[in-house]
């Protein structure tokens, strides 16, 4: 007895020590396998968002426009998990910075800023790794606890049926069980009958309890995987949910890019890939093109007299008006300052001049309404043609921004046609 009883226990510590040691392994391997795949979607999400964050900065770096990028970098810095944004210029100095936690668990994820084909700048963009760890550590621990549990049951359960000496009891038992797997169950459904009151019936009666064990955990399991299941369904909506905001934030940043901040129209940036565009469109198609250049007269003094916030309201009211203006294969932009542009394509410089005469004839006549008094608001513009005045964008600009200093110079209120200007002029 006392050697059989030695041998049982050495199988079933045997049986155990393996199984749980295999299922720790496996546990071990599932975590790992998470872990890369977890590390992996933070590494695109952190160097997507740096590249973003680059793409939004490039013109704003070239312009030297410290207002949007230090608007930029607060954005950048307000999304989740985001630790702090750094916007550098190309002599490495810093432009804008914005620092949200100062721990030192954080993945850095840098990228190159890029205008015109050249390095202007890099963005760093400081990802947390709390988060990661932290979802790391409690699938770990709840991994090995479920693998440790299950690994004793069947040790158990090994031991049960292992026992020497009980062949015909073990035989029937095995055809039970057998039986029971044969149906997909995952436990046998009714008590074995217990014939004997020795040692054999009592094993039995032992098996026929741990299976209602086992059926009472299995259920218990059961239970718990389907709130696993629930709570990764959640999961997954709110994956999804915050992969909207991640979009959402991604096409912001990317009309940040593209777009004046102010009048809503397209920025000097957006206006130079139009411009390519146009002039290819022109040369293939030989389309007349034309370009109009417009300043506000005076501009200085209606911010220096009435306050900035009535030179942004002149700025946005002349926003609106060129869109309104203009057709949908038209492309207006604000370049910069007081100083606006239209690309206006399938367009001889006598049609561009008719659209530009009711431009400023409509803001002259529009009031404006500064600390109770009526003010009326002047435009000057330049205009030239693309082939006939110019044959290359450079020169094309050059010849409508003549233009327009010549309608300055003949005192405001008016437009100039590059075509008209005498010869030593042009």
């Amino acid at each position: 007895m006392a050697q059989g009883w030695g041998l049982s226990a050495k199988l079933i510590g045997y049986v155990a020590v393996g199984a749980v040691i295999t299922s720790v392994a496996v546990g071990i391997a599932r975590v790992k396998n998470e872990r890369i795949h977890l590390g992996e979607m933070m590494n695109y999400s952190g160097q997507n968002m740096a590249n973003t964050t680059a793409a939004g900065a490039a013109s704003l770096v070239v312009g030297y426009d410290y207002g949007n990028l230090e608007i930029l970098s607060r954005n950048v810095a307000d999304q989740p998990n985001v630790m702090g944004v750094s916007i550098l210029n190309k002599d490495e100095r810093i432009m804008s910075q914005a620092v949200v936690n100062t721990t030192k668990q954080y993945r850095r994820f840098q990228s190159p800023i890029v205008f015109d084909g050249a390095i202007v700048g890099s963005v760093a963009v400081d990802i947390s790794t709390e988060p990661l760890e932290q979802a790391i550590d409690e699938l770990y621990t709840r991994i090995i606890i479920e693998q440790t549990f299950l690994g004793l049951i069947l040790g158990v359960i090994v031991y049960v049926f292992a026992s020497r000496g009980i062949v015909n009891p073990i035989h029937k038992l095995t055809e039970t069980m057998e039986a029971t797997i044969n149906k997909g169950e995952p436990y046998i459904a009714k008590e074995l009958e217990v014939s004997s009151g020795d040692e054999i019936g009592r094993l039995i009666n032992v098996f026929n309890k741990l299976n209602q064990q086992l059926a009472s955990n299995y259920e218990k399991l059961q239970s718990k995987i389907d709130l696993a299941d629930q709570a990764l369904r959640n999961k997954n909506i709110e994956l999804i949910a915050r992969t909207d905001e991640l979009e959402n934030a991604l096409e912001m940043l990317s009309s940040m890019a593209t777009t004046d901040w102010l009048t809503k129209l397209p920025n000097r940036r957006q206006f130079d890939e139009v411009f390519e565009q146009m002039l290819s469109q022109a040369d293939r198609y030989k389309e007349p093109l034309s370009l109009v250049l417009i300043d506000v007269d005076n501009f200085k003094d209606i911010n220096d007299t009435y306050g900035h916030a009535a030179g942004d309201e002149v700025l946005q009211q002349i926003g609106t008006f060129l869109k309104e203006a203009v057709r949908r294969s038209d492309s207006p932009a604000r370049l910069g300052g007081d100083e606006f542009s239209i690309l206006l394509y399938h367009t001889s410089e006598q049609q561009a001049a008719k659209l530009v005469r009711q431009l400023l004839k409509k803001i002259k006549s529009y009031v404006f309404n500064f600390s109770g008094q009526n003010v009326s608001i002047t435009l000057s513009s330049g205009i030239a043609q693309y082939g006939s005045d110019a044959s290359t964008k450079q020169s094309l600009y050059f010849s409508a921004d003549k233009a327009l200093y010549t309608a300055k110079q003949q005192g405001r209120d008016q437009y100039s046609l590059f075509s008209q200007l005498p010869r030593e002029e042009a």
